[in-house]
């Protein structure tokens, strides 16, 4: 395994090149599940917009996955067109179910005091990618096999993903402009991540 410094300038060198992509790809994926979301809040009344904004959330679940695989391929040197952001719309049950499932784990393990959440979030962190590359796995076993790919790495990841704040930071500073920008880098770090993982435990 890499240090988290050598998985950053992997992903800038699989960015070179193609960042134009990386941002169009980011401008997309944040336009469909931000702002539309969003923008339920501000021309509906307090329940409604947030009722509306949480349906939206759910309903971009595949969307999810497809930001997650785009820098997959990116790395890869695959097909990155754009059309490939709803790639899981096709294959909505499984990917759906799977960003579903791994939603509601996150989210009663934040509510039970925030690192249960954490560490959940860090088990599961690479199912989209084993979704992916097993086009026949279910959502349960995809998850299953994510906690043993991070047996022992959690923390490593953690503090990868960690190392970003500086920049999450400075895109909130930036009014949110930044994270087309972070979204590529990020996401092509992660995706070097899930290759190494992946060839350690082949």
């Amino acid at each position: 395994m890499d240090n988290y410094q050598g998985y950053k300038n992997r992903a800038l060198a699989s960015l070179e090149g193609k960042w134009s992509n990386g941002i169009i790809a980011a401008i997309i994926y944040l336009l469909i599940s931000g702002c539309v979301g969003q923008g339920a809040t501000m021309f509906f009344d307090v329940a409604t917009g947030y009722g509306i904004s949480g349906f939206w959330y759910i309903l971009c679940l595949p969307l999810e996955w497809g930001i997650t695989v785009y820098f997959l391929n990116l790395i890869r040197n695959e097909d990155i067109a754009y059309e490939r952001l709803f790639d899981g719309f096709k294959d909505f049950v499984r990917i759906f179910l799977a960003e579903f499932l791994i939603s509601i784990c996150i989210v009663i393990g934040l509510i039970l005091l925030i690192i249960p959440g954490i560490i959940l979030a860090l088990m599961f962190s690479q199912t989209e990618y084993i979704l992916k590359d097993d086009k026949q796995i279910n959502a349960a076993d995809a998850m299953k096999k994510s906690a043993e790919m991070m047996k022992g790495h959690k923390m490593e990841l953690f503090w990868l993903m960690l190392s970003f704040i500086g920049w999450a930071i400075l895109c909130i500073i930036t009014l949110g402009f930044g994270f087309i920008f972070l979204l590529p880098y990020f996401h092509s770090t992660m995706a070097h991540y899930y290759e190494d993982i992946k060839a350690e435990q082949a």
